[in-house]
């Protein structure tokens, strides 16, 4: 997957760029062989080699380091998850205010397996530990409300398996860790991959009004579906997204998938459920969204990462 990402990378790098309406040189410098960074909410996350923010990727032992908004290093965090061991990383998402809610899970507990959200502020230092049970929460967002949703997948009763019975995929939190409600039954999904386990490109984002849902559905990674939610947790719409591998969803409610051919974007068109090619090539990998803006890595693939803003296109 490294390889893949990597090339993918250095083949976007020859495209034609537009012109940003920003752009930042950070501090970040990704070591050699580590996974792609993530984008979230302004924060650049880095992971260390032989780490990985997903089981699907490599097991971590490690943290993260956060880059803050204006490109400058906020922290490097080590994780400790209460009462476990060797903790994985699995997703960070970071408020307006900074402070940070981390997927995560562990060995240890009395099952043998720690689960939860642990909750940081924004100098990176612990303020708490929501367990989770065998619900792994493998996707994290922050809605504007500090809500948190969550999107993962549930472990059997009996073993590390997934749960033969029926369960939830999303979990609305409150800000202090109480969970509100659970949505988007599994069994709503075909057979194949847990929909919300990890992998690239999965993924969750709440805006003002609904939570979008980049999910697995089927037997590979290139099964898809992109899910919207209203608040309430009613469902707005599914979309099948096979063969996509990264989505960006807007503050107002636009979604951009990046295909497998090199330089292409889609958006949905709600009105009549089909994925339309864009005009839009930039020279560089998308990341995501930062308002209604859509942020690239652009640049070579070595020393600081550069990022760039581009209109909607």
């Amino acid at each position: 997957m490294k390889v893949v990402l990597s090339g993918l990378l250095c083949g976007l790098l020859g495209l034609s760029a537009e012109q940003p309406v920003r752009e930042l040189s950070t501090q970040a410098v990704p070591f050699a062989n580590s996974i792609v960074p993530l984008f979230r909410h302004g924060y650049l996350i880095l992971f260390p080699p032989g780490g990985g923010h997903g089981a699907s990727l490599s097991i971590s032992k490690f943290g993260f380091t956060a880059y803050s908004p204006d490109g400058h290093l906020a922290y490097q965090k080590t994780l400790e998850v209460p009462g476990g061991s060797q903790p994985v990383v699995r997703d960070v998402d970071f408020d307006a205010d900074g402070n940070a809610a981390v997927g995560t899970s562990a060995e240890g507990g009395p099952s043998g397996f720690l689960s939860g959200i642990l909750l940081l502020d924004r100098t990176g230092g612990d303020t708490g530990f929501i367990d989770t049970g065998r619900y792994f929460p493998a996707r994290i967002a922050i809605a504007p409300d500090r809500s948190i949703w969550t999107l993962g997948w549930q472990r059997d009763a009996q073993s590390a398996r997934p749960d033969r019975q029926d369960y939830m995929i999303v979990r609305h939190l409150s800000a202090d860790g109480k969970e509100l409600k659970a949505y988007l039954p599994r069994s709503s999904f075909p057979p194949g991959l847990e929909p919300g386990t990890d992998g690239p490109g999965v993924h969750i984002q709440v805006t003002n009004d609904r939570v979008g849902i980049f999910a697995y559905s089927g037997k590979t990674g290139a099964n898809a579906e992109w899910v919207e939610l209203d608040l309430n947790g009613n469902l707005l719409g599914r979309y099948r997204t096979d063969d996509a591998l990264q989505a960006a969803f807007t503050a107002d409610d636009h979604v951009y998938l990046t295909g497998r051919k090199l330089g292409e974007v889609y958006t949905l068109d709600h009105a009549s459920h089909t994925w339309k090619l864009t005009p839009q090539q930039v020279a560089g990998m998308l990341m995501g969204a930062d308002a209604n803006s859509l942020v690239y890595r652009v640049g070579k693939n070595v020393g600081p990462i550069l990022l760039q803003w581009f209109n909607q296109p």
